[in-house]
């Protein structure tokens, strides 16, 4: 799933993962080689699912370099396979920055996004296990005022619950503010959580929300961040020394930027800054992704710690999910796992997904293998790399048909990344032919502009500065620019880019206050606008 661009009365998606399950986690029994006899026939097992994962991994990587050569597939991919202590696939190649010279390599950090669930929920079930944050602790507990809309009740939400996305409650604003704007402090959820959710039917709805709670929670119970318990708990005793929380940490030249493609070139966005949260907010090399598969699939650290027990309860099914494309049905999610099954095959699974970002990791038990997919794009990726994930297992588990799939996928690759540039440029000319625009026909100088300039604060988003910058006025919400198009007066269309649909970004009161799709903003300068 995705980071969630959304505002009250705009639904707008950088990245719709239409699919992406979710079970839990299998443990099936080996083979047991008790004499002699059984040996040989075992060895030829193992040999041969040796062979098969290798063969996979030389398709993936055959298919990736094939797309890759598509202009606008994406700048960089990393593509791991691990089987047992091999690693079948190491493909990291492309560029950080389109149209800049610095190579990825295994020591680049590509954005997981929603990955991110699947660490916090083995921090979580560790944390359980010690005593400190037991999942079912429920919100009643954290924060005894708090008051959720009716009929949702804090005492019967648990950690649990909110890990495994079945805790009861929507937000708009939690979303949005964390992924895009600013952190949201600890202490501000009770406020936040009563004003600015809504109450939702029961059962299990994939979103951000639930690990937000979550990692706020944390925070109140022990003072300390969620970023520092995964450090000490999961990063450091499983050696994932280049799995890095806040890119502020990262050396400059081991981040790779995001990007989109607009059909002719590339739109290329700085690394995300340190707006990481407990629902998406991870940075992680090659390397570190092989060992990670290689420890949940085993269900060992290399230090004892998280136990085995931490493994197997953050993997465990908690939720029914009944998502499926008629191939891929994922039936389960656990605190931070969707659990599928392809090809009789069951595995474990999580996308991530961000504005310019794509990635995957699949997991197979039964087999002790995995595969990890990041690109540093979101040209059509989200299909891509579903298609790949498919045919990776079915490889591996020597299915009839998955190399067929697997040059088909490569084939319509093209019209599928053709079609997406069409999607985004048809939405933008869609809006913008809209009637109420007045046809884009004011060209205001800047003088004019001036009396737009100040500083304009919303209850629900806080603080916002409009200011001119080399291209015209600029919006500013927390980390957040966006561009003002000057439509008539008064009137601005805003955009984060030339492939988003321009929003209504519309002033009144001579310039004192200003309303953008939903959200009012009043003027706090001290110094009034010009005429007023």
């Amino acid at each position: 799933m995705t980071e969630i661009d959304m505002r009250t009365g705009t639904a707008r998606r950088h990245l719709q993962a239409k699919l992406w399950p979710r079970l839990g986690a299998m443990v099936l029994a080996g083979l047991v080689a008790t004499t002699a006899i059984a040996k040989e026939p075992r060895a030829e097992t193992e040999g041969a699912a040796k062979q098969r994962v290798q063969s996979a991994a030389n398709e993936i990587r055959a298919a990736l370099v094939e797309i890759q050569k598509q202009p606008g597939a994406f700048p960089a991919v990393s593509a791991v396979v691990v089987h047992g202590d091999l690693t079948p696939l190491m493909l990291v190649q492309g560029a950080a920055h389109a149209g800049q010279p610095e190579p990825v390599d295994r020591q680049s950090q590509f954005y997981i996004a929603s990955q991110t669930k699947s660490f916090i929920a083995l921090l979580a079930a560790h944390l359980d296990e010690s005593g400190v944050l037991p999942l079912d602790t429920t919100l009643a507990q954290i924060w005894p005022q708090l008051t959720l809309p009716p009929p949702v009740d804090p005492a019967a939400i648990t950690m649990a619950d909110l890990l495994s996305h079945q805790e009861r409650l929507k937000t708009d604003t939690l979303n949005f503010l964390t992924a895009y704007v600013r952190h949201v402090p600890a202490a501000d959820y009770p406020a936040m959580l009563s004003r600015h959710t809504e109450a939702r039917s029961e059962g299990f709805r994939y979103a951000n929300i639930g690990d937000l709670i979550y990692g706020a929670a944390l925070e109140v119970r022990t003072g300390r961040s969620w970023q520092d318990w995964l450090q000490k708990e999961v990063l450091r005793p499983l050696k994932l020394d280049h799995v890095h929380s806040r890119s502020s940490q990262v050396p400059a030249g081991r981040l790779t930027w995001n990007h989109r493609w607009d059909g002719r070139a590339w739109i290329a966005y700085p690394p995300k800054p340190d707006l990481m949260h407990a629902a998406g907010g991870l940075l992680a090399s090659a390397d570190d992704m092989a060992t990670w598969m290689r420890a949940n699939l085993r269900r060992r650290s290399p230090t004892g710690m998280p136990s085995a027990r931490g493994f197997e309860l953050a993997q465990r099914p908690q939720a029914r999910a009944d998502l499926s494309d008629g191939e891929f049905v994922c039936d389960g999610y656990s605190l931070g796992w969707y659990a599928c099954t392809y090809q009789n095959q069951h595995v474990l699974m999580h996308p991530g997904g961000y504005r310019g970002a794509v990635s995957a990791t699949v997991l197979i038990p039964a087999m002790d293998t995995g595969l990890s997919l990041a690109t540093n794009s979101d040209s059509a990726m989200e299909g891509l790399q579903l298609e790949l994930m498919k045919a990776f297992i079915g490889l591996a588990a020597g299915k009839n048909g998955e190399s067929e799939r697997l040059r088909k996928v490569v084939a319509d690759y093209p019209g599928r990344l053709a079609r997406t540039v069409a999607a985004r440029r048809d939405a933008v000319q869609q809006v913008r032919d809209d009637a109420a625009w007045g046809g884009w026909k004011w060209a205001p100088s800047r003088a004019e502009t001036q009396r737009y300039v100040g500083t304009f604060r919303s209850d629900r988003l806080g603080r916002l500065e409009v200011a001119h910058d080399a291209g015209g006025l600029e919006a500013r919400l927390g980390a957040m620019r966006l561009t003002l198009t000057p439509a008539s007066v008064d009137l601005f269309g805003a955009s984060t880019s030339a492939l988003d649909p321009p929003e209504t970004f519309r002033y009144a009161d001579d310039a004192g206050s200003l309303r953008w799709e939903d959200d009012s903003f009043t003027r706090v300068d001290e110094t009034p606008a010009p005429g007023k």
